[in-house]
């Protein structure tokens, strides 16, 4: 029965064939709508982004290879039930790509010179392309928090709405944990505190992106760290009979630095 698929002649017959028979044939498949595959993509984004820090710092693409398979087929499983509405087809998705990049190049298919900001000419074509805009925050996609927080600022950065320097923003960064801890100290309500602890972070997303760091990727990549690094505490502990809930904090940090040491080299 695989052999319907692996018959076609190329890859991208391949694809359509085998959504085709997926959506014709599995229940689950079926069952799928744009909503409820939502989840799904944002899982396997976050996993393509895994699998990217796999390839770059430990040389391993083979997770990246299949990773990027699963966030294809999320694209393939989209433009099939638009289809199935009558909207578009893979096609046109495909199409329309191709006419986008073509446009938002001009330096490279037109007889435009390249500007000196390439960063600034891209965002100035894709301006042109949404002149209905009323404002430079409208047309943000419903990002996580935190790389929310850093398209706003590039946005706003646009028009000159921006700090100069990094250490500028550790100043402002300092200033808003100064008023974060007056709250904390003062007992304030909670949506004070709130307030104050999302401008701390808001303030740190700015002072990655004036260091060239993305505060969504650093944070992952933080998570990540401290996981391995408390599975190690766990195991540690386990080979010393030791109790994680009947231990002292002290004792704890100082079995983490131990897990640490040993996860980091």
């Amino acid at each position: 029965m695989a052999e319907r698929i692996k018959k076609k002649s190329n890859q991208y017959d391949k694809l359509c064939a085998l959504m085709n028979v997926l959506r014709e044939e599995c229940p689950w498949d079926q069952a799928q709508t744009i909503e409820s595959l939502r989840r799904h993509t944002l899982e396997e984004t976050h996993e393509v982004l895994e699998a990217i820090d796999h390839a770059a710092q430990r040389d391993e693409w083979q997770p990246l290879k299949e990773e990027l398979g699963d966030l294809l087929f999320q694209v393939l499983f989209y433009a099939r039930i638009a289809e199935e509405r009558g909207q578009f087809t893979l096609d046109d998705v495909v199409d329309s790509l191709i006419e986008k990049m073509i446009r938002r190049h001009p330096h490279v298919f037109g007889d435009v010179m390249m500007e000196p900001d390439v960063n600034r000419q891209w965002d100035r074509i894709k301006d042109a392309e949404h002149a209905d805009r009323e404002s430079l925050m409208d047309g943000v996609p419903p990002l996580p928090a935190l790389s929310l927080a850093r398209k706003l600022q590039q946005r706003a950065a646009r028009v000159g709405f921006d700090w100069n320097r990094p250490v500028d923003v550790l100043d402002k960064m300092r200033e808003e944990l100064d008023e974060l801890a007056q709250e904390v100290h003062s007992g304030a309500p909670l949506s004070r505190m709130e307030d104050e602890f999302g401008d701390v972070l808001f303030t740190l997303v700015n002072l990655g992106r004036k260091l060239e760091l993305d505060a969504e990727l650093a944070l992952m990549r933080t998570n990540r760290k401290f996981a391995a690094r408390f599975r190690m505490l766990e195991r540690l502990a386990n080979e010393r009979g030791l109790d994680l809930e009947t231990m002292s904090l002290d004792d704890m940090e100082a079995l983490y630095q131990e897990a640490k040491g040993m996860c980091d080299l």
